[in-house]
């Protein structure tokens, strides 16, 4: 796998609005932070793990100077999750030569590098598609997406809180679905109810 020029770009500058006050990406998980923990799960895979956050959130930054994750640090991040997606595929973009990005949310609690692995994996079979996890009813889909090269430029234009909706829209025909009954590429936790219901389950 290391042979394939990938990286992957976690997303991390969002304000966990729906936290009222909490920040989601701090939660601990298994005794560490959220953003540590799917940091730690995609660089096990050896490849390069960037991550955006809001310039000058030192909490997030602390947590991720403790994995080997590189930081992008985004300028007026308020103006959404498409903004920040753009400011990271721009930098590294300047700084990379990858063939494709893998580009998450920083906030999957149950993501695994197995997991990770696997869409990967099923991604190299048409390296030229953007591959998306879906479930099996085809109504969900989830991440990480993987977008070959021929789309950062696309990618590098997105404004708005939209993420990569439009691209995907855009270049539906050129998707690659991986479909999946795995959970983790799909679960996120945005409320204090669903972390907390989610913790005790699992009593981490």
């Amino acid at each position: 796998m290391n042979d394939y020029k990938l990286g992957f770009l976690f997303l991390g500058a969002g304000s966990s609005s729906r936290m009222l006050g909490d920040d989601k990406l701090l939660k601990k998980v298994n005794g560490v932070t959220q953003i540590q923990k799917i940091l730690n799960e995609a660089l096990a895979l050896s490849f390069p793990v960037f991550v955006t956050i809001p310039a000058n959130n030192n909490q997030r930054k602390d947590a991720i100077s403790k994995t080997n994750a590189l930081i992008i640090e985004v300028e007026n991040s308020h103006l959404g999750m498409g903004h920040s997606l753009a400011v990271g595929v721009n930098k590294i973009s300047q700084d990379s030569n990858f063939e494709s990005i893998a580009i998450c949310p920083s906030d999957l609690p149950e993501l695994t590098t197995a997991a990770l692995k696997e869409v990967i994996d099923f991604s190299l079979e048409f390296p030229e598609m953007i591959c998306c996890p879906i479930d099996e009813n085809k109504t969900t889909t989830g991440h990480p997406v993987i977008f070959p090269k021929k789309y950062f430029h696309s990618l590098m234009k997105i404004t708005g809180d939209i993420g990569a909706k439009e691209v995907l829209t855009k270049e539906k025909k050129s998707i690659n679905y991986f479909t999946t009954n795995t959970r983790s590429y799909f679960l996120d936790l945005d409320t204090p109810e669903e972390w907390s219901s989610w913790t005790n389950f699992h009593k981490t």
